[in-house]
């Protein structure tokens, strides 16, 4: 087009015979070509075509760009075309995810010095299996009725819970503005609540070493998170934590039932292939059963103290955070540190543990240490065609869980 103009300009010039009038439009013909010519300086972009794994291109790639001097991601998707392109960045290091339903995620690191043009092609997704119980096994489901109870809890009474305060170890919570409903009484016992509205979660690590392992994990070494609704299932005496921000009785919003659905079908789900070690971790065959653990507080006073905080951020839709000091935080790591931050995000690159260690005040008595035992069994014998098994609560004391489990003729 620009080489057209020029020489209609030419054509012009020389039909009026006068050579004077085309040099007096060299400077016009400059600018022209200027405005319609492609831009010779490039600034350093990433592009390319997202592809499966038979070379048809994927449309709605979802595509995240972090690294080099951003200071939070650039997300966008591949077009019609399966094309994408970045905007302007500057020379460095980056990483591209790319993920898209029906595919495994891919991952890609560049170092960008210029332009640079990629061909990414997406693996289909592994089967993914959800476990869960049918009708046909009630039969051998668990027929105690306080566990049943706890199971198939509802809510309670609601209250205004306004500018309150709440410390839970390296954890605090500080509730803006919102309602408290509280589940059903069990046995006597209040076992959780929910909170509605406007609160925001800090996390301070105790140590220098966990304040850096922190900043790797999450970015930035203290934690700082608005959450918009938290579900919170404790042992009986931890609802006293609550109390102080307790005020006046009102209606139970509307979605408080939604929400705690939507925590049960999130918490009690089997996968039976987990993508991820954080899914493993909350979903695998070594899932955590949260009824259970409340169910051993009910039946034992004595049961040692536990929180569990599940909180939907408006930037970390999944944060659970747990103070459990009777098996560990993370029972399913065989470790005794009993504070834990996750961040469950599977799409996410700062998907997994963030937090993980002792008490407080472990740490200001010096009593911290990880050859802590808080194994539920031990092996006390072996002898031949038999093992003897304790089961061990280290709240119980000497007088109680004194049961001992004869397994007769068990080899290996």
């Amino acid at each position: 087009m620009n080489v057209f103009l020029v020489r209609v300009y030419i054509m012009l010039a020389l039909a009026d015979g006068c050579m004077a009038q085309l040099f007096s439009l060299l400077p016009k013909l400059g600018l022209l070509l200027c405005l319609t010519s492609p831009v010779l300086l490039h600034a350093e972009t990433i592009s390319g075509t997202v592809l499966d794994p038979s070379g048809a291109v994927i449309v709605g790639a979802r595509i995240e760009i972090t690294g080099g001097e951003l200071t939070q991601p650039i997300i966008f998707s591949s077009d019609a075309r399966g094309r994408f392109v970045s905007p302007d960045l500057k020379p460095g290091n980056y990483s591209l995810r790319v993920t898209r339903e029906g595919f495994e995620p891919l991952v890609k690191t560049v170092d960008l010095h210029g332009m640079a043009e990629l061909e990414l092609k997406l693996a289909i997704a592994k089967q993914r299996e959800e476990v869960t119980v049918s009708g046909k096994g009630r039969a051998y489901a668990n027929t105690d009725p306080i566990y049943k109870q706890l199971r198939n809890i509802g809510l309670g009474e609601t209250f205004r819970f306004d500018d309150f305060t709440m410390h839970l170890d390296a954890g605090t919570f500080h509730f803006q503005k919102g309602t408290l409903t509280v589940l059903n009484p069990v046995n006597g016992m209040v076992t959780g609540a929910i909170f509605i509205g406007e609160g925001h979660f800090n996390l301070k690590a105790v140590t220098a070493l966990d304040a850096a392992e922190l900043k790797r994990r999450s970015g930035s070494p203290e934690v700082d998170e608005d959450f918009t609704e938290a579900v919170f299932r404790f042992t009986g005496g931890e609802r006293q934590e609550f109390l102080g921000g307790v005020k006046e009785k009102v209606e139970t919003p509307g979605d408080a039932a939604s929400i705690f659905d939507h925590w049960k079908d999130k918490v009690r789900k089997r996968r039976e292939a987990a993508q991820g070690f954080t899914e493993y971790l909350l979903h695998g065959e070594t899932m955590d059963n949260v009824d259970a653990d409340l169910l051993a507080a009910v039946y034992n006073p004595s049961h040692p103290p536990f929180v569990n905080a599940y909180i939907h951020g408006k930037k970390h839709k999944d944060l659970r955070f747990f103070v459990r000091t009777r098996v560990g935080a993370l029972p399913q790591l065989d470790s005794p540190e009993e504070v834990t931050l996750l961040n469950y995000d599977q799409e996410a690159m700062d998907d997994g543990v963030w937090y993980l260690a002792h008490l407080q005040s472990e740490y200001a008595n010096h009593r911290a240490s990880s050859a802590e035992d808080r194994r539920l069994f031990a092996t006390r014998a072996r002898e031949p065609e038999r093992r003897r098994f304790v089961l061990r609560d280290s709240a119980a004391g000497s007088g109680s869980w004194k049961a001992v489990l004869d397994h007769g003729a068990v080899r290996g």
